[in-house]
């Protein structure tokens, strides 16, 4: 990990294809992450996230609209996720990569979350601090979507 990157590790006890299922599928992305997902799982698929400030939602509170887009850089079924990260709020907040590793740890599944990309100069709900806590809390109810 550098100065200017995100990494997690979780480990999940459910299998990698329930996970992969959870973070490549729009429809199981809602369950847990963003109020609304769109995301083409092939190379050069879209990717938008958006979490809503009028949310019926509670797993936050926000008193704007955050809308994150991107392109599917890397795909490999059960195993790798690559994105692109970029917010639409924020003009000078650079486009940035998530990475997410899956790997079968006896009947567990390990998940590592890379992003990267960071210039150090954010700002904000854009800093890399905020979203590092963002991660450890979207992570955590990750956990308990795919455990269920």
């Amino acid at each position: 990990m550098t100065q200017n990157e995100i990494k997690q590790v979780i480990e999940i006890d459910a299998s990698p294809e329930v996970v992969f299922s959870a973070i490549s599928d729009a429809q199981e992305l809602i369950q847990w992450f963003p109020d609304a997902a769109i995301l083409e799982p092939k190379v050069g698929g879209q990717f938008k996230l958006s979490f809503l400030k009028d949310s019926k939602n509670s797993r936050m509170k926000l008193d704007m609209d955050f809308i994150n887009e991107g392109k599917v850089l890397e795909i490999i079924q059960n195993k790798k996720l690559v994105h692109t990260w970029k917010w639409q709020a924020f003009s000078d907040f650079a486009e940035t990569i998530v990475t997410w590793e899956l790997e079968q740890v006896d009947n567990k599944t390990r998940l590592t979350l890379t992003h990267t990309g960071f210039t150090g100069k954010e700002q904000g709900p854009a800093s890399l601090e905020e979203h590092n806590k963002g991660w450890s809390f979207f992570l955590n109810g990750l956990i308990s979507y795919c455990e269920k």
